[in-house]
């Protein structure tokens, strides 16, 4: 599934981004934040259901000439009742990563400030990727999405983007191809 969402560098347009979240997304360190720590929840209309391995969390630092590190870990997700601000009807679905995966995040981390620390510049980013994903009812016409960030393990979830269309974004090839992708739940 094509439907993508990045914590840090957002596909749903400026609009939607709250100032609080921003607030929240610029002081999150991804070098030196513990993985465990980093949470991200999205809230998606109640017939969409995501499961353990439906998301993953990517860290790059990319060079002139490609990514000079590049670590995916697929992410856990748990159905929670939401932070406030979710929409009557919708599932909201919080991230996680496990201890084994949280280790190779945190070598991915330690390489790019190692790298950094020698003088090496790049372009280093942070995001969180919904890769899959099922219906338990068929989609309406659009595809209301909200985000939250959790940017420290004390921290509460400050709402990142407002709840906006995710499909409008999109151009015509994609939202079929993210339509199609969406299958009935087993």
């Amino acid at each position: 599934m094509l439907l993508r969402f990045l914590a840090l560098s957002l596909l749903t347009g400026c609009t939607a981004v709250t100032m609080p979240g921003l607030r929240a997304a610029s002081g999150l360190d991804p070098l030196t934040t513990p993985p465990e720590a980093i949470a991200v929840a999205v809230s998606l209309p109640n017939q969409m259901r995501l499961r353990d391995g439906d998301a993953v969390m990517r860290i790059a630092l990319d060079g002139p000439n490609g990514p000079l590190v590049s670590e995916t870990v697929p992410l856990t997700l748990v159905e929670t009742p939401g932070p406030s601000g979710t929409a009557s009807g919708d599932r909201v679905f919080v991230t996680g990563i496990e201890p084994a995966e949280a280790a190779r995040f945190a070598a991915a981390q330690a390489e790019i400030r190692r790298l950094r620390a020698t003088g090496i510049d790049g372009r280093g980013s942070l995001g969180v990727a919904i890769t899959g994903g099922c219906l338990t009812a068929p989609l309406g016409d659009t595809l209301p999405v909200a985000t939250w960030l959790r940017p420290g393990p004390d921290a509460d979830f400050v709402l990142l983007t407002h709840r906006s269309d995710f499909l409008s974004s999109l151009d015509a090839e994609t939202r079929a191809a993210l339509r199609n992708g969406l299958a009935p739940c087993p």
